[in-house]
């Protein structure tokens, strides 16, 4: 048996549960179907999966090459705090490549806030956590973003 591992990962607004963009790393120049819904091919890399304690506010990070469709969401993503869910399959390689597998194994899922970003000509990074600080004396310390408060006034 030959394992073999996907990724699916959907950007979604924080305040209305609207998908913003489906993408998939595995299935190269494809858009495929699964679970009802169409996951366009983006070769995104997510680092970070580990073992951890609960509530270690660990991170994780996606790259991916700055092509305008991922220029256009990370910025969005950024700028409004939007969140970012991805999940890790496992699956038979031997019993096929070129679709999702309907006996796929959910192996990690993390969703995480777009908490901050970097980037280079080639390549966009963006890092997923949580923007409410783990500790704190005063009201939970959070990100804003000009999705929730507008413009801020420049001095």
């Amino acid at each position: 048996m030959a394992r073999a591992q996907s990724q699916f990962l959907r950007i979604y607004d924080i305040d209305t549960d609207v998908t913003l963009q489906r993408w998939q790393s595995y299935y190269a120049n494809a858009t495929v179907t699964f679970s009802s819904q169409q996951w366009a091919y983006v070769p995104f890399t997510a680092e970070g999966f580990t073992e951890g304690i609960s509530g270690d506010e660990s991170n994780i990070t996606i790259s991916a090459p700055a092509t305008p469709i991922v220029v256009e969401a990370f910025e969005t993503a950024i700028s409004r705090g939007h969140l970012v869910e991805i999940k890790t399959y496992q699956f038979d390689a031997l019993l096929g490549n070129d679709a999702p597998q309907a006996a796929q194994q959910e192996i990690a899922v993390f969703v995480g806030q777009v908490t901050g970003g970097s980037g280079s000509l080639t390549t966009l990074t963006v890092q997923l956590g949580s923007a409410i600080s783990p500790v704190g004396a005063q009201i939970p310390p959070r990100t804003f973003t000009t999705a929730m408060i507008g413009k801020g006034c420049k001095l």
